[in-house]
């Protein structure tokens, strides 16, 4: 429940009663038929300029076809359906027909379906959270989700949606969505996490009507639209409205107008637009371009009534600067008319037309009053004011959604208010905002619109228009605000950057501590143009680096005390695995056959029967007679790890012998390092036994950087080609590199970033560096970096050989080669699976174990090995396996953090994503358990009187891993001495009890056997039933 805080304003909209009428449609689809009774049009252009123009009834009845052949592929009434397309025309024609279908459309950013995103996970954690059961899209898309969609129990449903019905009996579908129905969008996350917003039918035509009364539109209206209609403001705000008052309505690619602003020009002219809209960031692109327009006949906007600006925050010096350019073309003045709305208010609630810039003298732009229906308010926080009658904002309403579908928080009170998350105060002229993270700045007690400070920044000589973004953050170190400006330069970086931090301190009249001259190319934008600043912010500045650490050996003088015999006989033996390939030369210079013939000799030899429940130790024969020398990993070792802990082992660890060390003395070690574990749990630790008997600890130790090494200009990225690649390549170019992608081919699916060079070749052919010297242009003046990449984390058993091993062998080889040829530093980007235990597949750990031993033996040239942890551009694990990695202290990380690493160049190797806590070898709590060849498993001593079978099935599949007396229906996993590193073990084993799928995430839901057992008995009986 919300607590209750202070009002210190508050407005109210007219009666609702005032828009709303017996006749006003109760459905979106009475809006459409509606819409079909009178005579205007429809319109759309998309991407590549194909245009599609027909009046709202022959797009009605095209439109009921396509409901139709929906309902037939199984589009079912009430469900929740994903709009699979990023064209106006597709778009509009899903989105509509989903409704007439009685189904609840949600629209999607383009980003997430073009794959700019990731591989699909947003959809999977969709389909996780919510009850998504189908995808609509065009025939002829060809999206990787829709492909990807069955996986996660969705049915992609392909549609024609230019020739629908084309079979016999094909009739129009009738309409079955009601007032209650619901339309779902998903917010911009341009200020967090993206959240799914699901509004009704009944309060986005209540919207519609107070906007259109509000601000005197009707069905002469012309509208113009061209930001995405997966967003709120274009498909409600601009679509829907016009649909409400059956004006004519055109819609265009935003990519189209963004770049050749020209375009906004020509259609308006051409089609006497009388409506437009857009975020403040289009009115100083289409100021900037009105400056290139002669003033004569070719451009007419005297048709313009209504310019409404929402989307971010209103700047007064732009909407001046708009009205003045805009018109010497014909620019009517007081058309102007700022907004404000949100997904969770079916878009503007809020609206201040006919705005005059030039007489506003506030520091903050109204944004007026609002909508019929619709109450606004402003709270203060904790029961007290600043003084300023600046408070948190809270609107209630028809429009005001009621609760979300995925993630939010619904800061809502019983009496209907929602808090915005915005500060805001109230005056004569309406609504001021006074914003909110990224759009304000604080100082010295005054609240400054961020848009307006980057407007005059942009007036400084040499900042190029429409670069420049202000922001606050705020290190962990500190206690108070930083500022920082970012923007492109053109001229002398040092001077221009010296006048850009007087001009914002002048204004503000505290200190700025950054100014960064930026390529223009690194200011990202949501989806309707709103400046990612916390991404410049990390990017450039990046007040929270991750920590990086290394491995290192500590010494620690042989101990004379000698384990007694009792304590001897209390701890047992260890599983010791020695034999072929576990000698420190012997992998050194193995080719990939030879490693993999190595890999599947041990994979038959390591019986999981063995070591499951038990201690093992991975005996590698040292050379070297101090451990400083050691490689950081062994290929050999690392697979027989990952196999270990994947068998249920209770404690792994890799100790490195010297051939001089007696057996007797090895063995009295290995029983006092096991006894010592067996008391107080110390972390356990890979061992090196020297030659004198001393023993050395491997241990994390934290690693700086910086300094004075000069940043390079040119970044070469082998195995570049797949997703890690390319999301390296794009944030690496955008921080004003020239980025080269060396690779076979362009990953299946994959979306290329833009701006970068592409080689493709077989980097571990012994042709492959005169090849690249051949075909990438050397600049003498560059600064080059090579970067290795390469190698698949999960090939098919039969493409191990070519996808992983050999480009982790040979392919290193090459880079060390190319490398030394440009006289260039090397950067192996490799996997902490090389070091942890059960965080990977086997043949990945190996693989990468023998990339970093390739990598280190180069002495010729500067080389660092980054370790890194799962990568959230290019993950290809699920949710569970990256929770198991978070319980095990492995952090998921960014292609941020691994650029921001290798251009910092650490002089050493180190480890990214790794934690202070981090269980390098986890050690299970109880005792070990002993195997045998008989299941004895069926046999438990626990009385189960009031058992259930399905909760005496799953305790037989769990004793194996704690013991028999242990197994207790009411404690939970980590109760019975599980870890969360042991969960994928034990999902294994009950889906193998119960003929059932059972995954990692359940358990955790479920995280006892009576919880399970229960959950599965439920989920039984609604099968039956």
């Amino acid at each position: 429940m919300q607590t209750e805080h202070r009002v210190i304003a508050q407005l109210a909209g007219q009666p609702l009663a005032t828009v709303r009428t017996e006749g006003t449609p109760q459905s979106l689809s009475e809006v459409l038929d509606r819409a079909a009774e009178g005579t205007s049009t429809v319109g759309t252009i998309d991407s590549d300029g194909t245009q599609r123009e027909e009046t709202w009834r022959v797009f009605r009845d095209r439109v009921r076809l396509i409901a139709g052949d929906a309902r037939r592929g199984g589009l079912d009434r009430g469900s929740i359906v994903v709009v699979a397309a990023t064209e106006p025309s597709e778009i509009l024609a899903l989105f509509w027909s989903s409704v007439v279908a009685g189904a609840e459309p949600l629209l999607v950013p383009a980003e997430l379906l073009d794959d700019r995103a990731g591989g699909g996970e947003w959809l999977a954690a969709l389909a996780e959270h919510a009850p998504v059961r189908a995808l609509v899209h065009a025939r002829a898309a060809r999206f990787r989700v829709v492909s990807e969609a069955l996986k996660w129990g969705i049915d992609p449903i392909p549609l024609d949606l230019d020739e629908p019905g084309g079979h016999d009996g094909a009739d129009p579908a009738a309409a079955e969505d009601g007032p209650l129905s619901l339309v779902h969008f998903m917010t911009s996350g341009s200020t967090g996490a993206a959240k799914v917003v699901p509004q009704r039918h009944r309060g986005i035509i209540d919207m519609a009507l107070g906007a259109v009364a509000v601000n005197g539109l009707d069905s002469a209206t012309v509208g113009f639209n061209w930001m995405p209609l997966s967003h709120v403001g274009g498909m409600l705000m601009a679509h829907v409205r016009d649909a409400v008052i059956a004006a004519r309505h055109l819609s265009v690619a935003t990519e189209r107008i963004l770049t050749n602003p020209a375009e906004w020009f020509r259609l308006v002219t051409e089609h006497r637009v009388s409506a437009v809209w857009s975020p403040n960031f289009a009115y100083r692109l289409l100021a900037n371009e009105a400056g290139n327009i002669p003033a004569d006949a070719s451009v007419d906007l005297t048709s313009i009534r209504f310019c409404l600006n929402g989307g971010e925050a209103v700047s007064a010096r732009d909407c001046a600067r708009f009205e003045d350019a805009l018109g010497r073309l014909g620019l009517p003045k007081g058309t102007i008319a700022p907004a404000w709305g949100m997904a969770e208010t079916c878009s503007g609630v809020l609206y201040s037309p006919h705005y005059d810039p030039l007489a506003d003298s506030s520091p903050t732009v109204s944004v007026g009053f609002p909508l019929p229906g619709v109450e606004v308010r402003i709270v203060a926080a904790d029961a007290a004011e600043d003084g300023l009658g600046v408070g948190h904002l809270e609107v209630r309403g028809s429009p005001v959604l009621e609760r979300y579908l995925v993630g939010g928080d619904l800061a809502m009170g019983a009496d209907g208010w929602f808090r915005t998350g915005d500060l805001a105060r109230i005056d004569d002229s309406g609504v001021h905002f006074v914003g909110r993270d990224g759009t304000r700045i604080v100082a010295n007690g005054v609240t400054w619109n961020s848009a307006d400070l980057e407007g005059e920044v942009e007036q400084v000589d040499g900042v190029v228009p429409g670069t420049c973004a202000i922001t606050s953050f705020r290190a962990p170190s500190l206690d108070r605000d930083q500022i920082a400006v970012f923007c492109a330069v053109d001229g002398d970086a040092s001077t221009v950057r010296g006048e850009v931090r007087r001009c914002v301190e002048t204004i503000i009249g505290v200190p700025v501590a950054h100014v960064v001259d930026i390529p223009p190319g690194a200011i990202e934008r949501t989806s309707i143009g709103k400046v990612r600043k916390g991404r410049l912010v990390r990017r450039f500045v990046n007040p929270d680096p991750p920590r990086l650490w290394e491995l290192a050996w500590v010494a620690r003088p042989a101990s004379s005390e000698v384990t007694p015999a009792g304590a001897q006989g209390q701890v047992r033996k260890p599983v010791v695995l020695r034999g072929r390939g576990l000698v420190h030369s012997a992998m050194a210079g193995c080719t990939p056959r030879q490693l993999h013939e190595v890999l599947e000799h041990w994979r038959h030899m390591a019986e999981p029967d063995r070591l499951r429940g038990q201690d093992v130790v991975i005996l590698v024969e040292a050379r070297e007679g101090d451990a400083r020398r050691l490689p950081r990993s062994h290929p050999v070792a690392a697979f027989l790890r990952a196999v270990a802990h994947g068998a249920g082992a209770r404690s792994v660890r890799t100790v490195w012998v010297h051939p001089l060390v007696h057996e007797q003395e090895l063995d009295d070690v290995l029983a006092q390092e096991l006894a010592s574990a067996a008391g107080a749990r110390p972390a356990v630790a890979d061992l090196f036994v020297g030659p004198g008997g001393d023993l050395w600890r491997r241990v994390l130790a934290p690693v700086s950087i910086g300094g004075d090494v000069p940043p390079a200009t040119h970044a070469v990225l082998l195995g570049g080609t797949g997703r890690l690649g390319e999301a390296l390549g794009a944030e690496l170019s955008a921080r004003g590199l020239r980025v080269t992608l060396v690779g076979h081919r362009a990953r299946p699916g994959s979306a290329p970033a833009d701006g970068l060079d592409r080689v493709f070749t077989d980097i571990g052919s012994t042709a492959a560096v005169g090849d690249l010297l051949e075909k990438t242009g050397w600049a003498p003046a560059e600064r080059t970096l090579v970067v290795h990449l390469a190698g698949e984390p999960r090939p098919a058993p039969q493409d191990a050989l070519e996808r992983l091993l050999g480009p982790k062998t040979d392919g290193v080889r090459t880079a060390v080669e190319l490398a030394h040829a440009l006289d260039a530093p090397l950067a192996v980007v490799s996997s902490v699976n090389a070091h942890v235990a059960g965080t990977g597949v086997e043949t990945y750990s190996a693989a990468c174990a023998a990339a970093e031993m390739i990598a280190e033996q180069a002495t010729r040239i500067p080389v660092t090995v980054v370790s890194v942890t799962s990568v959230r551009e290019a993950r290809q694990t699920d949710e569970a396996n990256v929770a198991v990695a978070e319980a095990l202290g492995l952090d998921e990380i960014s292609v941020l953090d691994i650029a921001s690493c290798l251009l910092a160049r650490p002089s050493r190797s180190v480890l990214l994503g790794v934690r202070e806590d981090v269980a390098f070898l986890p050690q299970r709590d109880g005792g070990a358990q002993h195997s045998s060849t008989s299941d004895s498993s069926d046999v438990g001593t626990t009385d189960e009187t009031g058992w259930s079978p399905t909760v005496k099935a799953l305790a037989l599949a769990l004793r194996p891993l704690v013991g028999a007396e242990t197994v207790r229906p009411h404690a939970s996993w980590f109760d019975l001495g599980l870890t969360s590193v042991d969960l994928p073990n034990l999902a294994r084993a009950l889906a193998g009890r119960t003929d059932r799928k059972i995954g990692v995430l359940e358990l955790m839901r479920f995280p006892s056997l009576a919880a399970l057992a229960d959950h599965i008995d439920d989920s039984g009986k609604r099968n039956v039933g």
